[in-house]
């Protein structure tokens, strides 16, 4: 749910202020960094999994989060942007094959090309309504380029972070702990950004709160964004200790499918009949490769590590 409302939130503040998607992703670093030194200080010194392991997963993280928030910025709108990132199976796959040569049986393998079908489907379709609607279609693509990295650098950190779990145990506040302190210095590259974000944060409408006190707009929505974000993240850190990276996979696409729905009724994106198909591609081949729907015998998987 912190997922989902915090998505719904970003959209909301990037309407508002196209510029600051760097911004928000600092914010959420601090706050968590902040509140593991006050209730977890004795992470700091006494953590099990190596600082050199943390330093891989840091910049994963740092640039993923960065560039799926600042895809936004590039003309790319947020169901597009759910979509895209809903391939994560598929990456997750390519991935685990590469890292672990693991096998499938056939049905992901189906699966795999109806998500990879859908993404390009919705990816055209978005790409067509840019053309028609004559804006900077180079531009789009930079959002897009930006979307494929970060699907990609997503599965790899998920699936070193499910080796790392298994190797050191179930290290999930220390991993998230890590992974935001030894990023922190990597956005001295926004500072330009996130100065003139705060000025444009502080000079937006006034909200009262009553006893005359008064608080900007934009204030209010980046406190309940990161606030929710804080949630969301710290639950995919609990799964990914608990369960494998491609059951994680699977739960945060399902979340993925109703902030597109919130998206679509709440912001009124445009969203063709091949948005459509692409998207119930996406979800069915999401669905199939995690054996919700279930077709013929299901052959074991096979594993190689």
């Amino acid at each position: 749910g912190g997922g989902i409302n915090a998505e719904y939130g970003l959209e909301k503040i990037v309407k508002i202020s196209p510029n600051c998607t760097a911004f928000v992703t600092f914010a959420a670093y601090v706050v968590i960094v902040l509140q593991t030194l006050i209730f977890r200080p004795a992470l700091l010194t006494q953590h099990t999994i190596p600082i050199k392991n943390y330093l891989v997963i840091t910049a994963l993280f740092y640039s993923t989060n960065l560039a799926n928030n600042m895809a936004l910025s590039y003309d790319v709108d947020m169901p597009t942007l759910l979509i895209f990132r809903s391939g994560s199976l598929f990456a997750n796959m390519v991935v685990s094959i590469l890292a672990f040569r693991r096998s499938y049986p056939s049905r992901k393998y189906l699966a795999v090309l109806m998500v990879t079908v859908g993404i390009i489907l919705a990816t055209l379709a978005s790409a067509d309504l840019k053309t028609n609607q004559s804006q900077d279609i180079s531009t789009w693509c930079l959002g897009i380029t930006m979307l494929t990295y970060a699907l990609f650098g997503s599965a790899v950190m998920g699936v070193f972070q499910e080796k790392l779990f298994r190797e050191f145990g179930k290290r999930n506040e220390e991993a998230l702990f890590f992974s935001h302190l030894l990023g922190l210095p990597a956005f001295l590259f926004n500072y330009r950004d996130i100065a003139a974000t705060l000025v444009e944060f502080n000079n937006s409408e006034m909200v009262e709160l009553g006893g005359g006190v008064g608080v900007p707009f934009l204030w209010l929505c980046i406190l309940g964004n990161v606030a929710l974000q804080n949630l969301g993240i710290k639950g995919v850190y609990y799964l990914l200790s608990e369960w494998s990276s491609l059951a994680v996979t699977m739960v945060t696409t399902l979340r993925k499918f109703i902030s597109l729905l919130l998206s679509l009724f709440l912001f009124n994106n445009p969203f063709t009949r091949t948005h459509w198909l692409g998207t119930f591609l996406v979800f069915a081949g999401s669905a199939l490769f995690s054996g919700i729907i279930p077709v013929g015998s299901k052959p074991k998987e096979e594993k190689t590590e």
